[in-house]
């Protein structure tokens, strides 16, 4: 072949794939609604639902390469697409990030642990309805809460693994814990962490979790190498049942992944999306709880380390982590019908 035309041929095979790229994310994208971002780029939040809004709690982001710690809760209304500025409130403890989200009525938000950058908070923080909030120290619970799993079951808060510090991937845990109000004489009232069954894989953070039916799901995450000083990925997945106090396994992720955000679908579906394997990816799977089983889905709309919120009829995509040391401010909506397809 000619000399002067390889040159040329790698130029217009290259042009060929960046645009076979841009194709594949249009069509990924294409069935997601773009909606008004979250009023500053955000990854590390909490998200969760009251009412017609969805509400994000504290989160982090980057600017000049300093990493800040966010204090505010904003509102997001369903009905009008548009975040709620007056309704905007800052949490009683200061900035908060890396927590876990329990969902109870759809006016009531309960954020277990997180840290605010400073030192992990074995706390709960319950956002009872618009503007009013309240943190609660928690007696029992260990300080591996940073990063953890966990949800709401049957009305038991639970919160799982976790680590100390999140620039700190060398102190995980596998403990378990449900988060109980001791009805005590009024000035001995308190919440109490109750230990459970530990979880049954390697200490673990950064795992996906959702709650389906009596159980809470947990996928993936990151567990920690001591020979090699190294984060690795997990492809664990298991399902617990604090009704009988008990982990059963569940089929392997296909791939690897930290950082994913796992949403119910419905009664018999967990959309899992997002994370790291060996980048930031937009891949999808939908899980079949009663199968067991996985299949691949529609992507998100970028990669990231994203916030996944169900509501009327709407998964919701929320900001994230998109790069090391950067956070995005998109936001996407897509019907669930779309993602059982």
């Amino acid at each position: 072949m000619n000399a002067r035309l390889i040159p040329m041929m790698k130029r217009v095979l290259n042009t060929w794939l960046v645009l076979f790229s841009s194709l594949t994310c249009a069509v990924n994208a294409a069935d997601w609604e773009p909606l008004p971002p979250l009023p500053e780029p955000n990854g590390g939040f909490v998200c969760g639902v009251q009412g017609d809004s969805i509400v994000v709690i504290g989160g982090t982001n980057w600017e000049g390469g300093k990493k800040n710690w966010l204090k505010f809760i904003r509102y997001f209304d369903s009905r009008t697409l548009k975040w709620r500025s007056e309704f905007d409130a800052k949490m009683p403890g200061g900035p908060l990030a890396y927590g876990v989200l329990c969902q109870g009525s759809d006016v009531a938000v309960t954020v277990l642990g997180g840290t605010d950058g400073e030192k992990s908070h074995p706390e709960s923080l319950l956002i009872d309805s618009i503007k009013t909030s309240q943190g609660s120290k928690i007696r029992g619970l260990t300080d591996t809460v940073v990063l953890a799993a966990g949800g709401q079951v049957s009305g038991r808060r639970l919160i799982v693994g976790g680590m100390k510090d999140a620039a700190n991937v060398s102190e995980m845990g596998k403990s378990v814990h449900e988060i109980v109000f001791i009805d005590k004489p009024w000035k001995d009232r308190h919440l109490q962490a109750i230990p459970l069954a530990d979880y049954p894989g390697k200490p673990f953070a950064v795992a996906a979790s959702a709650v389906v039916g009596a159980e809470l799901f947990v996928f993936g995450g990151m567990n920690y190498n001591a020979t090699t000083s190294t984060p690795v990925n997990s492809v664990e997945s298991y399902a617990f049942s604090p009704a009988k106090n008990a982990w059963r396994v569940l089929k392997s992720l296909t791939v690897a992944n930290r950082g994913m955000t796992a949403v119910r679908l419905d009664d018999q579906h967990i959309y899992l999306a997002g994370g790291y394997t060996d980048d930031f990816t937009a891949n999808a799977l939908i899980y079949d709880v009663k199968a067991d089983s996985y299949r691949k889905a529609k992507s998100l709309p970028y990669a990231a380390m994203v916030g996944l919120v169900k509501l009327d009829g709407f998964v919701y995509c929320l900001g994230g982590e998109d790069k090391k040391q950067s956070r995005t401010d998109k936001v996407f909506r897509i019907p669930v019908a779309e993602l059982l397809k």
